[in-house]
């Protein structure tokens, strides 16, 4: 075999062995993993004292809004889930908010509207624990829909409304 031959099976070979593993990554990385993550824990102080941890819902189907009171979208999304708590209460749906504020101006907020479920706050805690969620950037408001059995089935970025939630929760409780 010439020197001029052999070095174009040697690129062709290498090319060959390169479009391969290129379309392999390409698959590999559509594919979805097997099983969805499974939900950090976490303890943060609750607004009538002490400290509460989110395994106290281990069980029930978890919405878990992180918000701000500066925040307006976060502000416009709580009597929606206030709402949407009440109606889902009884198929085992809990909301839960993580302030990422301080609980003079959480509180000053809650004596305006009504939020019908319990909230957690803290600030760089509140911030480490929506990055262990998947908040890497700090967006807010950031919802996490946690199944009963712990997996995160959802992420959202930004405001939510109504028929983004409402066929998640249908299908959860179904």
């Amino acid at each position: 075999m010439s020197a001029g031959v052999r070095t174009a099976v040697t690129v062709l070979l290498a090319a060959l062995i390169g479009a391969a593993a290129g379309i392999t990554a390409v698959v590999w990385l559509q594919t979805p993993p097997d099983d969805p993550p499974q939900r950090p824990d976490f303890t943060l102080p609750v607004l009538d004292g002490g400290e509460r941890s989110i395994d106290e819902w281990d069980g029930k189907i978890i919405v878990l809004n992180f918000w701000a009171t500066w925040c307006a979208p976060c502000r416009r999304e709580i009597p929606l889930f206030s709402q949407l708590n009440a109606a889902y209460r009884d198929q085992g749906v809990r909301f839960l908010g993580v302030a990422i504020d301080d609980p003079e101006p959480i509180r000053g907020f809650l004596d305006q509207v009504r939020m019908g479920y319990p909230t957690f706050h803290g600030m760089e805690s509140a911030l480490d624990v929506a990055a262990a969620y998947g908040n890497q950037r700090g967006t807010l408001p950031y919802t996490v829909i946690i199944d009963r059995d712990g997996r995160i089935i959802e992420r959202f970025s930004g405001e939510l409304h109504e028929p983004d939630l409402r066929p998640i929760l249908d299908d959860l409780t179904g």
